[in-house]
């Protein structure tokens, strides 16, 4: 069974998604309710006898007008989480969600099963409602990562290592925050040393994160004050989202966590510096899983 439905807006142009954690109090819900604007559901044929368990699965891809799902990009995994039909006779356990940076379009990628035995493709059909509920453990974890990640930003500056950011990897499996410029190999034990007492002092004190939508130029200002470290002009669309953790604003479109005292139950730390052709690399990494 293939199906696919596609609602558009005049012209055959489908319609961005509004991405909820992109405000402040976005940031936090984890559910929300939408309308259908696109899906495509996906499986074997009933007479392919020769399909495997995970190729008899029905795959799905949707595009909702607005989603609480943070989809992959800027150094942030994806969240995860169910899509509930109407009525709850359909759910879409949601596994990746992608997002096209031309359209704004956000895809949730999954596979859909039935909670009553009927038939799929009368569910998610444009202009249906239906509930988004991302799953709130990873995003708490990957959150805190994220945060960690400007904290070691802070914790740079505090320690006199105002460089540039080129690179931030919030993953779990190793994540690290990259800058250009370099450490003089004699100094770097004693920075790792200091940038690691910096880092639990601005855990310690609990800063509050801040998020806010700014006017480019605002933007510059904020985010430039003490050094040129963000090229502005390579943003395309003339409102920034500013995050600010720890005392430390930074364009970013990520999910984060509400204060900086959020990150000592797991034990988040700075564990390690690299520097290799003018890149430093600064690990970090949580102790607790």
């Amino acid at each position: 069974m293939t199906a696919s439905t596609t609602s558009t807006e005049g012209g055959g142009k489908q319609r961005r998604t509004e991405l909820k954690h992109l405000t402040y109090s976005g940031n936090f819900e984890l559910k929300c309710t939408a309308t259908v604007l696109a899906c495509r559901l996906c499986s074997p044929s009933d007479e392919d006898a020769t399909a495997s368990a995970e190729q008899s699965v029905t795959k799905v891809e949707m595009n909702l007008d607005v989603t609480t799902m943070h989809p992959q990009g800027g150094g942030q995994p994806t969240d995860i989480g169910n899509i509930f039909s109407e009525g709850g006779a359909a759910r879409a356990i949601i596994d990746r969600v992608s997002l096209d940076r031309e359209t704004g379009v956000v895809t949730h990628h999954g596979r859909v099963e039935s909670t009553t035995g009927g038939d799929l493709s009368e569910n998610f059909s444009p202009g249906d409602s239906v509930s988004v509920a991302v799953d709130p453990s990873r995003r708490l974890v990957l959150s805190e990562c994220h945060t960690a990640g400007h904290v070691v930003d802070s914790a740079m500056a505090r320690c006199g290592k105002i460089l540039p950011p080129t690179k931030g990897y919030h993953f779990l499996d190793g994540p690290y925050v990259e800058y250009k410029g370099s450490i003089p190999p004699e100094e770097r034990g004693s920075l790792l040393t200091d940038l690691q007492a910096a880092f639990q002092d601005l855990v310690k004190d609990d800063i509050a994160t801040t998020i806010e939508t700014l006017s480019k130029d605002d933007a510059e200002r904020v985010c430039n004050r003490l050094a040129k470290n963000f090229d502005f002009s390579e943003f395309g669309e003339e409102d920034v989202r500013v995050v600010t953790v720890a005392g430390w604003p930074c364009p970013c479109g990520g999910t984060h966590v509400k204060s900086t005292g959020q990150l000592i139950e797991r034990g988040w730390s700075i564990t390690g510096i690299k520097c290799k052709k003018g890149v430093v690399r600064v690990k970090y990494n949580l102790s607790k899983r």
